[in-house]
């Protein structure tokens, strides 16, 4: 049976890929603890806010009622794609943003 955590992730990341697809998906490759890790994939625009695609999921983690903060983030070197894995943390308490 799925926690609560990882089901409001889950949401979040479903509801993410509905607004960004296909510029910007994302995808949880795995889970530690309380830390997910996310492939971010698509055909985003590297030097119009990278970031920006990445740190979006944080608020929609927000509007599930979960808090995370972006604790890693892995790039490729040289032209591999515009691939990109971050390590999401959630952390104690809920957000102040619901639904």
């Amino acid at each position: 049976m799925m926690d609560e955590v990882a089901k409001r992730f889950r949401l979040a990341v479903k509801k993410y890929n509905m607004y960004r697809a296909p510029e910007a998906v994302a995808r949880i490759a795995t889970r530690k603890g309380n830390t997910f890790y996310v492939v971010f994939d698509g055909t985003y625009c590297e030097t119009c806010g990278l970031y920006d695609w990445i740190d979006d999921l944080k608020y929609v983690l927000e509007e599930t009622g979960l808090r995370a903060e972006i604790v890693k983030l892995h790039e490729p070197e040289g032209p591999t794609g515009s691939r990109r894995i971050a390590a999401f943390r959630v952390v104690e308490g809920e957000s102040q943003h619901k639904y």
